[in-house]
């Protein structure tokens, strides 16, 4: 399934950004760094459909079973999901929730498209950066969940092999510069 990462420039330029790491994971990535971008060229089967949690969102976990009371809430009913097309490519938003929202400001054709969310991801194991509330998840771990539920033959194995080691590092720098005594990263 094709992937296309639309990444905020202040996000791009942040050193604990995971989009480089799906890079190296996924080879076929295809990330665009800016604030205004062209609509992806279409797809041959399915249609681009954007992973970002809103109020028309289809629910990936309730399609799937995993679902809770909370979750069944922020999802479309089965029916009008078969009325789509089947997802052919995932459009992710990367940057901090509020460049997401500009990016989405920005970028109107983007509101057009059917919106994929997801209530039951795994807690995140990216402990170097935290999201609101602290239940974010990184762009790795929100990518690797799609395609593990869309695809059950796909391995995240790799995908989190990569967090692990840089958190690792991550954790490694701020423990020296403690121990130093300068600034922690």
């Amino acid at each position: 399934m094709p992937v296309m990462i639309y990444q905020h420039p202040l996000e791009a330029k942040h050193a604990k950004s995971t989009v480089p790491l799906l890079r190296l994971s996924l080879p076929d990535v295809r990330i665009e760094v800016a604030e205004t971008f062209s609509p992806p060229p279409p797809l041959v089967e399915g249609d681009w459909w954007l992973l970002y949690p809103d109020g028309k969102a289809w629910d990936l976990d309730q399609a799937n079973g995993n679902q809770s009371s909370s979750a069944q809430k922020n999802c479309l009913p089965a029916e009008k999901m078969q009325a789509k097309k089947p997802i052919g490519g995932l459009i992710v938003l990367d940057g901090t929730w509020r460049k997401t929202r500009l990016l989405l400001h920005l970028n109107p054709w983007l509101n057009r498209l059917p919106t994929l969310t997801f209530s039951q991801a795994p807690a995140s194991a990216y402990a170097i950066r935290k999201g609101p509330g602290g239940q974010a998840l990184s762009t790795l771990e929100s990518v690797s969940h799609v395609l593990t539920t869309l695809h059950r033959e796909f391995s995240s194995e790799p995908l989190y092999a990569l967090l692990q080691a840089r958190v690792a590092q991550f954790q490694a720098q701020r423990e020296t510069a403690q121990q130093n005594g300068t600034p922690k990263c």
